[in-house]
């Protein structure tokens, strides 16, 4: 005898198959036929029940036999006995039927808006924060065991869902339910198509544009959905990149829906909608530019601040993602993207737009891969815009040492940035003593290239002065180089002579005794129009015009190693200067071992090779050279490194002098004898 669907059992096991948490489930009379029948069968050997003692317990026996269909499962005592229900069901006569149309379960008073599918009523427990209960006290809450017998397979469950139709009573509940329920239908379609969920993004872009959904509801089912796509489950099977696609064609839906929703129409900013998607595109582990660039372009421009929460979490996800990348192509092309979006922000009030600047150089400067180069050109492309101001001195050295300091961790970075408390040009000063006292000489060099880049090449000479007071402290020689630099509005060759000076320390080796002087004065000198009087003068080579008239004539002191070394390096590199003529090298060098001679120095062995060098040039060149030169030049050498030697120089200078007068003379015969060979 069958059982009919309204009998008191089938009401039970409703209730016990029920959530706690929703209203009601739908399940296949079939499916609660079986279930009746196996927990019927557990049930079968009866239990005792009430008493037959007269007391209290009398009661409850008459409640027992008033309530006799009634089922009560998971007690280990019933309130009815199960042996006195009668017509069970014989599952050996039972076939498997289709679900109620929908339309039958409206006529049994059933709320279609709040109905789940079989398939949501067994993914939820998956997605509790706790595991199911696996006790054995109740079967039904044992997963792992089928309800139905082993030869019977559902496959009305892989059913197609019917045609998706939403009104203003859909809860977002059912909705989310109705989303999972056509990902699960969707697995065995294959990752790449997803029939299913396509249509369900449509339907939901259809019903925003409807403005059937506002704020919460809306917040609601894409927390719903998000948060059921990162479960283990989703995960394991589509796996991390096809969730983060689902949840592109998610959001992308829905903001086509709400721009077409609110086109045309004056309604309030829905700040809650549009920062719940602002949020779910921040998790997003792809490139979601183009949706955020979307997105923006959608936010009124007053409501910007409102969602100001889910911009930064955009850009702190771009960033983290920036920060795994190497390619500095790479890094420069998804910058200027993001650029785009964010300059919306602003365009809109103009004292906004320099904080919002200064905010994104900064963040270039922090990204990896990127040089001082393109940070500059990002400061140019930035400071050309009308309305705003242009970068001020403590913005553009704190720009440089946040750069300068996510390249590699600075030597007392506190202490360097105490010079941007300075309002004012005074800042690139106290910068550039700060990195000289920290022995970092070689960052003043890098930001005067950068001072340089970003067109405030005019700063770099107050960059050399912050330089210039420290290193007064020690000896003066490079000091008076370094300011005649200054003095001629040269502060690169300034900073250049600083850091010679500075090389030459860290080495441990005297600065005039080594090749960094020479360095220094080749910066200093070898430039067109410069003046060696003024190089000469300070060092006491060439005398002013004013005498002191002294009554007793003073002991000139003798100089030290530095000191003879210094005026020999000023003769030589003056000698080899291409920007002079020979005859005043030869006037300036000339005063150099003079005034070498006057304070009882002898010149160095290099000095006079120089020297030397400097009058044989014309030989070298096919020239007779000057005879008075000459014999002035074996004077100094006969003085200073002997006779014999300076006989012997004159004999290979003599030789020379012959064979070059011999080519020039045959060179002159053969330009004045006319070829009448090709005649």
């Amino acid at each position: 005898m069958a059982v009919s669907s309204s009998a008191q059992c089938y009401q039970a096991v409703r209730r016990h198959l029920r959530p706690h948490y929703d209203s009601s489930v739908w399940v296949p009379d079939s499916l609660l036929a079986s279930a009746f029948e196996r927990y019927a069968a557990t049930f079968r050997t009866g239990a005792r029940c009430g008493s037959s003692v007269p007391g209290p317990m009398e009661h409850r026996k008459r409640l027992a036999k008033r309530h006799m269909g009634e089922l009560h499962f998971g007690q280990s005592h019933s309130a009815a006995p199960i042996w006195e229900l009668a017509s069970l069901v014989d599952l050996t006569q039972w076939r498997w039927s289709p679900p109620t149309p929908s339309d039958a379960r409206r006529r049994q008073n059933v709320n279609n808006a709040e109905t789940q599918t079989l398939s949501d009523a067994v993914l939820n427990p998956l997605r509790l924060p706790f595991p199911p209960r696996t006790d054995t006290t109740d079967d039904l809450h044992t997963l792992d065991e089928p309800l139905l017998p082993k030869d019977v397979i559902l496959s009305g469950v892989a059913e197609p869902l019917p045609s998706i139709s939403w009104d203003v009573h859909s809860t977002p509940r059912s909705i989310t339910h109705r989303a999972l329920g056509s990902l699960s239908r969707d697995i065995p379609s294959g990752m790449s198509a997803m029939p299913l969920f396509s249509e369900f993004c449509n339907s939901w872009r259809l019903a925003l544009a409807e403005k059937l959904f506002h704020g919460e509801a809306i917040s609601a089912v894409l927390v719903g959905i998000t948060d059921g796509m990162m479960s283990i489950e989703f995960v394991d099977v589509y796996g991390p990149r096809t969730v983060d696609r689902l949840k592109l064609l998610l959001i992308e839906a829905t903001i086509e829906g709400l721009c077409k929703g609110e086109a045309g129409q004056n309604m309030s900013f829905d700040h809650v909608a549009w920062s719940s998607i602002l949020h779910i595109v921040s998790t997003i582990q792809m490139n979601t530019i183009r949706v955020f660039t979307k997105a923006i372009a959608c936010v009124p421009d007053q409501s910007l601040k409102a969602v100001s929460s889910g911009i930064l979490e955009i850009l702190e996800n771009f960033c983290n993602a920036l920060g795994r990348a190497a390619n500095r192509s790479t890094l420069a092309r998804q910058s200027a993207r993001m650029a785009i979006p964010l300059k919306k922000s602003t365009n809109i009030v103009g004292m906004n737009y320099p904080n919002a600047r200064f905010g994104w150089l900064l963040l270039l400067a922090r990204l990896p891969g990127v040089d001082y180069e393109y940070l500059a050109q990002s400061c140019n492309a930035l400071e050309a815009n009308q309305v705003a101001r242009p970068l001020t001195g403590p913005e553009i050295c704190q720009l440089f040492l946040v750069w300068a300091n996510s390249r590699a961790p600075l030597e007392q970075y506190t202490e360097l940035c105490g010079a941007l408390r300075f309002r004012s040009l005074k800042c690139y000063r106290m910068l550039g003593a700060s990195l000289w006292k920290t022995h970092q000489f070689h960052l003043v060099r890098r930001l005067g290239k950068f001072l340089q880049a970003t067109g405030r090449e005019t700063y770099i000479g107050l960059l050399a002065k912050g330089v210039s007071p420290d290193c007064q402290k020690g000896p003066k020689g490079h000091f008076r180089l370094a300011n005649m630099a200054l003095g001629t509005r040269r502060p690169w060759a300034a900073i250049d002579i600083f850091c010679l000076y500075e090389e030459s320390q860290k080495r441990q080796v005297s600065f005039w005794r080594s090749i960094y002087s020479y360095r220094a004065l080749e910066i200093l000198t070898w430039v067109p129009e410069f003046d060696h009087r003024r190089l000469l003068k300070p060092l006491g080579i060439i005398p002013g015009r004013r005498f002191r008239i002294r009554r007793w004539q003073d002991e000139i002191r003798k100089l030290n190693r530095d000191e003879t070394a210094e005026i020999a390096a000023v003769g030589i590199v003056t000698a080899l200067s291409p920007h002079l003529t020979r005859r005043e090298a030869f006037s300036l060098m000339i005063n150099c071992s003079l005034y070498l001679k006057r304070h009882r120095n002898k010149p160095p062995r290099s000095f006079l090779r120089a020297l030397v060098r400097n009058v044989t040039l014309h030989h070298t060149e096919g020239g007779r050279g000057s005879a008075s030169r000459l014999r002035y030049i074996l004077y100094i050498l006969e003085r200073q490194i002997g006779v014999e030697t300076a006989r012997d120089l004159a004999l290979a200078m003599d030789e020379r002098r012959r064979i070059s007068f011999e080519q020039t003379a045959l060179r002159a015969s053969n330009f004045d004898t006319p070829d009448f060979s090709c005649t």
